[in-house]
């Protein structure tokens, strides 16, 4: 679904694909309004479609003209297909709501370094994201996602970040 599109996005970008997409915070995590009008573009042109019946839900799938546009962008597809493979699979089996608390860390974490230009703690990211979600999680449980974060190495310190001026 949408939610999901976009924080797939979210991570592509973050992981270097360079997409384009400009993201801010939002009610379910980072959002990129680009994101959004190109999901509409893809739908209008039938390179994917919503096989949901529910109008506040949406299940994308392949449309008719996916190949056409695959077959496009092939070659500079290619170059970031084991990143595209790495995300899609470590996240495309979390659900909305987990996604949006990744997204959310994620997002924290590396906003603090890049204004600060240093990485945060692990109680300034937690500290937040409860802030920021207004209870919606436990503090608890933002902690132990962030320590999976951590682990997976998808929060970055400063000194690792390729940062550029």
């Amino acid at each position: 679904g949408r939610t999901i599109l976009q924080k797939l996005c979210y991570f592509a970008e973050a992981s270097g694909v360079p997409l384009g997409f400009r993201f801010g915070m939002y009610h379910y995590g980072p959002f990129s309004v680009d994101v959004f009008r190109s999901v509409d573009s893809l739908l209008l042109d039938d390179v994917i479609k919503d096989a949901s019946d529910d109008r506040d839900r949406s299940d994308y799938e392949p449309g008719d003209n996916w190949k056409l546009l695959i077959d496009s962008f092939g070659r500079d597809l290619d170059a970031y297909k084991a990143v595209l493979d790495t995300v899609a699979k470590m996240f495309s089996k979390l659900d909305p709501s987990q996604m949006e608390l990744v997204s959310t860390i994620h997002y924290v974490h590396n906003s603090h370094r890049e204004w600060s230009r240093m990485a945060p703690s692990k109680e300034e990211v937690v500290d937040s994201v409860l802030d920021i979600k207004k209870g919606k999680f436990e503090k608890e449980y933002i902690g132990d996602v962030y320590d999976i974060l951590s682990e997976a190495r998808l929060l970055r310190e400063w000194e690792d970040a390729a940062m550029t001026a």
